[in-house]
């Protein structure tokens, strides 16, 4: 029955994505629709739950969707929102509430919003759980104020997995707190650090008393550690499991896609 049942699955996740090809050809049709497409017919992470962008089936058969669907010369959501797309969108769906994952997950998938994960500080090395950025609650609003580095597409990004101290008597590991932050928010700076190219994929972010709701706090106050476990133990799924884009790597693949915006649209996003 349990072989019945995958082969079943099997089926299901190859004819969706032959509809899915057939009915939106990726030659003429817009990646932002196509993705959005893919995420409504279960097709973005099919692990997922239903509802999430998934079909609630084997993780193995991701596989399927994204060979088809590269060799129809479809886009790539990893390919265009990396960070979001293998680290942030599976830490959502794992400790974020309804409200988050329906606000949060599509417009990631389709990169209409990119992501950045804020975890590294100049202070804490590869000791994590010494992190001191700290989150002082408000009433309804976190007040962060620290400083992180090597973080990945900032400069590009809407919204940014934030870890911060939010209990400073507690223990390292069970004073932490995990947020969704708007990137654009005030109080919040973007540097670039400067590679030898002369692109900036990497940044420092400074934040000074930005305020974050307590709504867009993942899990409860003080899982801080287990959300950042969930978000790297996926990074090493996404960096093994990523089809490869020719010519190109995810990140400098997010970058081109940043810079074809309109200038308008890239001007306001290094404003913020």
């Amino acid at each position: 029955m349990a072989t019945d049942v995958i082969a079943e699955q099997e089926q299901r996740v190859a004819e969706l994505t032959e509809k899915l090809v057939s009915q939106y050809p990726p030659s003429s049709t817009h990646a932002v629709e196509f993705l959005g497409a893919q995420y409504d017919m279960g097709l973005a992470w099919v692990h997922f739950p239903v509802g999430s962008g998934g079909l609630d089936v084997s993780p193995k058969f991701q596989k399927i969707v994204n060979e088809k669907i590269a060799r129809a010369g479809g886009p790539n959501s990893y390919a265009r929102n990396p960070i979001g797309y293998g680290m942030c969108g599976p830490t959502i769906v794992e400790w974020g509430t309804a409200e988050q994952k329906d606000r949060f997950l599509r417009p990631l998938f389709t990169g209409e919003e990119i992501w950045c994960q804020l975890f590294s500080e100049p202070g804490s090395g590869s000791d994590f759980a010494g992190l001191s950025a700290k989150g002082v609650r408000d009433g309804e609003e976190w007040i962060i104020n620290g400083q992180k580095v090597w973080t990945t597409l900032a400069h590009l990004s809407k919204w940014g997995l934030l870890v911060v101290r939010t209990d400073a008597d507690a223990v390292k590991h069970a004073g932490l707190t995990a947020v969704v932050v708007d990137m654009h928010s005030q109080g919040v700076e973007v540097r670039p650090l400067r590679q030898m190219t002369g692109e900036a994929e990497f940044n420092e972010v400074y934040f000074t008393d930005t305020r974050v709701p307590v709504s867009e706090t993942l899990g409860n106050v003080g899982d801080g550690w287990r959300v950042s476990l969930t978000t790297l133990m996926n990074e090493r799924v996404a960096i093994g499991g990523a089809i490869p884009q020719k010519g190109s790597g995810p990140i400098r693949e997010a970058v081109k896609l940043w810079q074809q915006l309109p200038v308008e649209s890239r001007n306001l996003a290094n404003a913020c």
